[in-house]
């Protein structure tokens, strides 16, 4: 019988073991000192661990940008801010020389014309009626051109208003920022013909808020959840976030599903395309948490050493990764259940235990 110190317990307990029959290995020390420094506890329950680190890059929050483009189509004569500058609302951004805004202005001044006209036809009309030189409903039709007049006058004005820029000549308008913040992209540049109906060319971001985006496996995927928290590092900072959405796609270039953590930014220490990495907070704790010191492979198994009863036996356990010298057992060993936590390289030593 051979002594072996359970934790928590200073009392020994008898462990019966033998030596594999023809391959006894000599122990240093003596049997009782090599059996000495094995040390048994109960199997600790898992709890919620952090993954591993994944590589994640810093975007700018869409739903805080404003994207600009072209409202008439034209040439850019001039470009007034560039890529990374920070804007204020209102700030001139880029000038086009536009034959289009000279026909809105055309179009005004003619409708503001015509309005002008039908008002002088309607008082003259209004003379002649009370003087009872016209009939009555040719009141009724000048006082009806009027309001047309007055309708055209409106639109052509509104169709310059939705512009919502600055004039800089006859044939020439300034595109305006419409909020503060940083100009995130710009793919406008001077001599560029820009047409309406084309993509935006500039972006301008509110950076109070940034977005940190990490693309998992969908493998990875089972231990992260919306609202779960993570952990950016960036610049050899520990960032607190919240995981702001899982992707419902995936990623055709990277093969890989992009997940979204929201990050406060008021400082604006952050910038978009940094490098970053994230751990997340595993959703579902792993049954059962031993020391890697506790966990034996053969090549083909992995196992470690219960005790029952008297003896110490050797059974197969599903195993995840080791992390801060833990490893999380899925199957094979309950909570509670006594371990041999320090030591087990020694049983495996050629050490055949009763069974």
């Amino acid at each position: 019988m051979i002594a072996i110190a359970r934790r928590g317990d200073p009392t020994p307990i008898a462990a019966a073991a033998t030596v594999s029959a023809g391959s006894a290995p000599e122990v240093p020390g003596g049997a009782a000192a090599a059996w000495s420094s094995i040390e048994i506890a109960p199997a600790a329950p898992g709890e919620p661990a952090w993954s591993e680190p994944v590589p994640a890059r810093i975007q700018f929050d869409e739903t805080r940008a404003s994207r600009i483009g072209a409202p008439l189509a034209g040439r850019v004569t001039a470009v007034l801010v560039q890529r990374g500058a920070r804007v204020r609302a209102g700030q001139p951004l880029f000038t086009v020389e536009s034959a289009g805004l000279a026909e809105l202005r055309t179009e005004r001044a003619k409708a503001q014309l015509e309005r002008d006209a039908a008002q002088v036809t309607l008082e003259r009309t209004q003379a002649l009626v009370a003087e009872h030189a016209l009939p009555g409903k040719e009141l009724l039709a000048a006082q009806a051109q009027v309001a047309d007049a007055d309708l055209a006058v409106k639109l052509a004005a509104q169709k310059l208003d939705v512009l919502h820029v600055t004039a800089s000549g006859a044939s020439s308008f300034t595109v305006t920022a419409p909020r503060a913040g940083v100009v995130v992209e710009q793919t406008v540049a001077v001599g560029q013909e820009l047409d309406a109906q084309a993509a935006q060319v500039m972006a301008i971001a509110d950076l109070g808020a940034v977005w940190v985006v990490a693309d998992l496996f969908e493998a990875d995927l089972g231990s992260v959840a919306v609202g779960a928290p993570a952990r950016v590092t960036v610049d050899h900072r520990e960032l607190a976030g919240v995981v702001d959405q899982i992707s419902a796609l995936v990623d055709p270039d990277r093969h890989s599903i992009p997940v979204r953590v929201k990050l406060d930014n008021r400082d604006g220490s952050l910038r978009p395309n940094a490098y970053a990495k994230v751990r997340f907070l595993e959703r579902h704790a792993a049954p059962v948490e031993l020391p890697a010191e506790a966990v034996m492979s053969d090549g083909t198994s992995t196992y470690v050493y219960v005790r029952d009863g008297q003896a110490l036996r050797r059974r197969t356990i599903t195993a995840g990764a080791a992390r801060g010298g833990k490893v999380t057992v899925f199957a094979g060993v309950a909570p509670g259940e006594p371990v041999v936590i320090r030591g087990a390289a020694l049983l495996d030593n050629q050490l055949d235990l009763d069974r």
